[in-house]
């Protein structure tokens, strides 16, 4: 035996204890030690029952496969759980604290599962592009049904195992500690002479045939539009599961792993799985303060949505607004906003009734004496008397010379907030930042920034590099078609539209080079806000070209070929990476997976694609130079290739390699 795995053995009962070190992550060695301890125990005619067990406080889990971080390149997993299944004695998993991947499937493959009422589980694999290779999608269906299960797998969220219908997989919920529930439940088990339950035998999620094709049926519709591999895969095994019997099912199972592993999809998938996880590190540190009451500046749209935020996330906020109508406005729009979330179900009322109760507002300085930290969110208030010695983040477009925090909108729903440090930044502005991000559940992306942001330096390439391609002749709407086919969900000037022209027309071009953005505001067009830019917005209907607009812009350059629809998304994206290459040479961030992260989770790439540095070297960084290099116009400083490309190429790297 290993040093990773200890056995014990009272009275009949065999523990097996687990121990994956300090990260409590599953390796090969574990699952081989546990292999062999099941061989072992198996053989041992003075064992009648065995326990599987975390060492630690926490069972031992993690994804397995070499995609997801493993290092189990046979599919070791598969087979423990088969000798789980199949083992002569009865055999027991404990889980406690988060499971999730590998660890979960071993409880699924033990007959009889304890499971802590904190516990929470997890499955990952399809945000990893990834399906399930050890049994999820043929026993979970067997114990819980179709809905639960694709919930489970599908969704990929970590999820509390009290909830739902999930305490159906665990045969005791406890409380009390492992060592407890093992003599109260596993004993009884013993004594009364307890034998194998293989779930390969349990129909119990199989039952309401009706319920079992209805939720097949709804997530299929659901994803049927998706590009997204994964969770097609991992609905037909799902269905395959009440078809078939377990070893069919089993092999259809690792047929659709197989189909999913090392495509240029789950590639990209895992890339930014993985870059998600360094970013995420950063508010899991234990040095940040506490915080419990804010305070906010202003009654601006951003103010609201921040004010909103706080509030549902158990934030008590001190809102200042020194207009009384804009204080009236503000105050009514967030309590009927409350209001509507506690009656459809998005907030309990107990939590809509805190939320008013916590939220105070006045019209002077006098209403922050208490508060953690003050969130400056409207413009004009800088001569605002903050109190001595509190921290203060501006939440507006530019940066702060100390600290800015920019939320990407909608600040209500988007789960990434920027973290950006001034020139004069501290320490103590940086863990301020983290914790405020912590307590609104959001990923903080850090950056140093002395000009714009990041995603403000992003969305202002896109459409600097968009408005080029029409000065050389192409249509706002070919590009738009272009993007939106590769997969962006807001390609360049339906993003202009929506975030107002009169915005993205303050941003110079080059000499010689146009803001189309900055033309149609001549004209009176300021985008979705007033229903018109470069598309109309008809009410209740979908946006339509403004085909009046391309004789605007004709008369002003001449139109020439289209360009490839190739051509067009690998020079879009390929600025757009050169944009951050910039931004890694300044140190902004420290690696290419942030900015990857910051571009899908802003929407401006979508996830399947890894983020829009992974995406610029798809298909290889020499190609994505190359387009950009054959673009001849008059703004040669964004077509440049930073000189990180090249030494990338030279060495066969990519960006993900940063």
């Amino acid at each position: 035996m290993g040093t990773d795995t200890d056995i014990s053995v009272t009275d009949g009962i065999a523990q097996i204890a687990l121990n994956a070190g300090p990260s409590a992550r599953l390796n090969s060695q574990v699952l081989t030690d546990l292999n062999t301890a099941l061989d072992q125990l198996t053989k041992d005619e003075a064992v009648d029952l065995i326990v599987i067990r975390g060492k630690g406080a926490v069972f031992p889990s993690g994804v397995t496969d070499p995609q997801g971080g493993g290092d189990d390149k046979t599919n070791l997993l598969a087979k423990v759980c088969r000798a789980i299944e199949a083992c002569p004695k009865p055999t027991v998993t404990v889980l406690t604290g988060p499971v999730v991947g590998a660890g979960a499937e071993i409880a699924l493959a033990s007959h009889y599962r304890l499971m802590h009422r904190q516990t929470r589980i997890g499955f990952p694999h399809a945000r990893l592009g990834l399906v399930p290779r050890a049994g999820a999608t043929q026993r979970l269906p067997r114990l819980i049904g179709a809905e639960a299960t694709l919930d489970l797998l599908i969704g990929g969220a970590l999820t509390p195992i009290a909830t739902g219908k999930y305490p159906a997989l665990a045969d005791e919920l406890f409380d009390d500690t492992p060592d407890d529930v093992i003599t109260r439940f596993v004993a009884n088990l013993h004594a009364n002479g307890a034998t194998p339950r293989p779930t390969a035998d349990i129909r119990t999620g199989f039952v309401d045939a009706k319920a079992y094709q209805t939720a097949l049926t709804r997530v299929r519709a659901d994803i049927a539009t998706s590009p997204e591999i994964a969770p097609k895969k991992i609905l037909a095994a799902v269905e395959a599961a009440i078809l078939l019997p377990i070893d069919a099912g089993l092999a259809f199972e690792e047929a659709a792993a197989e189909d999913c592993a090392d495509t240029e999809q789950s590639k990209a998938l895992s890339h930014l799985f993985h870059a998600e996880q360094l970013v995420s590190a950063q508010i899991r540190r234990n040095d940040l303060p506490e915080i419990t009451t804010i305070g906010v500046l202003g009654g601006s749209a951003t103010a609201r949505q921040i004010v909103l935020v706080a509030l549902e996330a158990g934030i008590g906020v001190s809102w200042l607004i020194k207009d009384p109508n804009q204080q009236h406005d503000s105050l009514t729009y967030v309590r009927a906003v409350l209001q509507h979330s506690a009656q459809v179900g998005r907030l309990s009322q107990e939590s809509a009734t805190w939320a008013r109760q916590n939220l105070r507002s006045a019209d002077n300085a006098n209403i922050l004496s208490d508060v953690d930290i003050v969130l400056r969110a409207t413009r004009g208030q800088r001569g605002v008397a903050i109190p001595e010695d509190t921290p203060v983040a501006h939440c507006m477009p530019g940066n702060d010379p100390r600290l800015a925090m920019q939320f990407v909108a909608p600040a209500s729903t988007s789960r990434l907030v920027e973290v950006i440090l001034g020139p004069q930044a501290t320490e103590k502005d940086r863990r301020i930042g983290l914790a405020l991000a912590r307590r609104l559940n959001k990923l903080a992306l850090v950056e140093t920034a002395p000009e714009t942001g990041l995603y403000d330096n992003l969305t202002q390439t896109l459409w600097r590099a968009a408005d080029a391609l029409v000065d050389l002749g192409q249509s706002p709407f070919t590009i738009d078609a272009a993007m939106r086919e590769w997969g962006m969900a807001h390609p360049p000037f339906e993003l202009a539209d929506s975030h107002g022209l009169d915005t993205v027309s303050r941003h110079t071009r080059a000499d010689g080079c146009q803001n189309w953005s900055a033309l149609l505001v001549q004209y009176g067009q300021q985008g979705r806000a007033n229903g018109q830019g470069f598309y109309c917005y008809p009410p209740d209907s979908a946006p339509q070209e403004d085909h009046d607009i391309l004789h605007r812009i004709n008369e002003r350059r001449a139109p020439q070929s289209n360009m490839p629809a190739d051509h067009i998304r690998r020079c879009l994206i390929g600025a757009m990476a050169n944009s951050g290459a910039k931004a890694l040479r300044k140190n902004v961030v420290a690696r290419a997976g942030d900015i990857d992260v910051l571009s899908v989770f802003s929407q401006l790439v979508p996830n399947w694609r890894g983020g829009v540095m992974h995406a610029a070297g798809e298909g290889g960084l020499l190609k994505t130079t190359r387009a950009m290099q054959t673009i001849d116009h008059p703004d040669q400083a964004l077509w440049t290739p930073d000189p990180v490309f090249a030494d990338l190429i030279k060495y066969g790297r990519r960006f993900d390699d940063l």
